[in-house]
């Protein structure tokens, strides 16, 4: 059996678990090992081994305590207070809190690095002020979803924590290469909220100075957040590791301590989730070890690439395909899932065609965002329709506008890299 033979067998065993409704993580993990025994080149073990070493990766540390800060700031009052100051800045514009969902979007994704931890908690906060203020629930839920994808751009950011790990490439320099491209997410976003206000008369406030610097004072320590962040790991402080860390000890000390929103009690319950969902992530990282070990040993990643260069060597095609793929994947499967598994067949790539890994990196992500917006199984979608009280047939529908200008950034980032690579090149040479 050849290199294609091995593939079709590891794809097939890998597919059919998860149509048998095998967890992914168990998947990844036991086609790995079918294959390996079939091809008899390696030992079951060193499957094994893969797994308990990935498993003991400084790098990981990130997820569960990013994931711990996002779960302490929506619990604790933080996201009504920047809800509230964004509200005070920009809801004067036609469309205004619509406009403030984007910009508390922003705020927000410089603290938790996660699209769902957005559209779940404060897009709880989002939609009812929406609806409060009589804009439609579906066009309320679509803007959360629609904004929600800027979370895991700007830094911080999961996705990119798991992608710089897979790929060995500096996950400060990520976090750093997708503040241009989330900020044109905003701006886009942002774009067609106000052409749509304007067409259907939608509320908004009267701007005051008065509630610009009550809300502001309100929400000060809550802004600081992403400024500690993100100005730590460019001023090379501590690392996005040790960033995560200090976003947990921030968001408690907020929420705890000075705003008083929260108790012992609720924080222990917070971090028993935190567990659960961290173990979930890691354990997709374990079984992805394995995976992409054998892909890379048994030469596949070599195969396809050379099969591709046979196609085209311009590497602006490749990323062409590299899009749609990701884009049809990302209608299917949670990003990091996809992430996992399609990543050990892109690292060639990147050397043979001469694309760059933080650009790549920043590319693939805001693929997979924008899959969270897509039918049939996008995450964003299902919690902002929940949430909005909407149907999902519904939600589809209201959702396709604004698939347009997150497109249109995409492409964007795709064939100007410099919006990617000129921050961080400028920041860490």
């Amino acid at each position: 059996m050849g290199v294609w033979g091995y593939a079709v067998l590891l794809l097939l065993v890998f597919f059919v678990l998860m149509a048998c409704g095998v967890p992914i993580s168990f998947s990844l993990a036991i086609s790995a090992i079918i294959t390996v025994i079939a091809s008899g080149q390696f030992q079951v073990i060193a499957v094994v081994q893969r797994m308990i070493g990935n498993s003991s990766s400084y790098t990981l540390l990130a997820i569960p305590f990013f994931i711990l800060a996002a779960k302490l700031m929506n619990t604790g009052g933080i996201t009504r207070r920047i809800f509230r100051a964004a509200s005070a800045w920009v809801g004067w514009i036609p469309g205004g809190l619509a406009h403030a969902n984007v910009v508390a979007s922003i705020v927000f994704s410089g603290m938790s690095g996660s699209a769902v931890a957005d559209a779940g908690g404060l897009g709880q906060v989002e939609i009812d002020a929406m609806k409060e203020e009589g804009f439609d629930p579906e066009f309320s839920a679509a803007v959360t979803a629609a904004s929600a994808t800027i979370g895991p751009i700007i830094p911080p950011s999961i996705p990119m924590v798991v992608y710089g790990m897979m790929t060995d490439v500096s996950i400060g320099a990520l976090f750093v290469g997708g503040i241009i491209p989330g900020l044109c997410l905003a701006i886009a976003c942002s774009i067609l909220v106000y052409i749509i206000s304007v067409k259907r008369n939608y509320p908004r406030h009267k701007f005051s100075w008065k509630e610009v610097g009550l809300a502001t004072a309100n929400a000060v320590l809550s802004l600081l957040a992403p400024v500690i962040i993100i100005g730590g790991i460019w001023s090379g402080i501590f690392s996005p590791t040790e960033a995560a860390v200090i976003a947990s000890c921030y968001a408690f000390l907020l929420s705890v301590v000075i705003y008083r929103e929260m108790g012992i009690k609720v924080v222990i319950r917070e971090i028993i989730a935190t567990v659960r969902d961290s173990a979930g992530i890691l354990l997709i990282c374990c079984g992805a070890a394995a995976f992409s070990w054998l892909v890379t040993m048994l030469g596949m990643t070599q195969a396809l690439s050379g099969l591709l260069a046979s196609l085209t060597t311009n590497k602006y095609v490749i990323l062409l395909i590299i899009n749609i793929a990701f884009l049809i994947i990302g209608m299917f499967m949670e990003a990091l899932s996809a992430m996992t598994i399609t990543i050990p067949f892109l690292i060639p790539l990147m050397s043979s065609f001469g694309i760059d890994p933080i650009h790549l990196g920043v590319v693939l992500v805001l693929n997979l965002m924008i899959g969270l917006c897509t039918p049939p199984v996008g995450t964003s979608l299902f919690i902002c329709a929940k949430v909005a009280g909407v149907s999902i047939e519904r939600m589809y529908k209201c959702i396709l506008p604004f698939l347009i200008p997150l497109l249109i950034v995409l492409m964007l980032i795709t064939y100007i890299p410099g919006l990617v690579t000129w921050l961080p090149n400028a920041i860490f040479g």
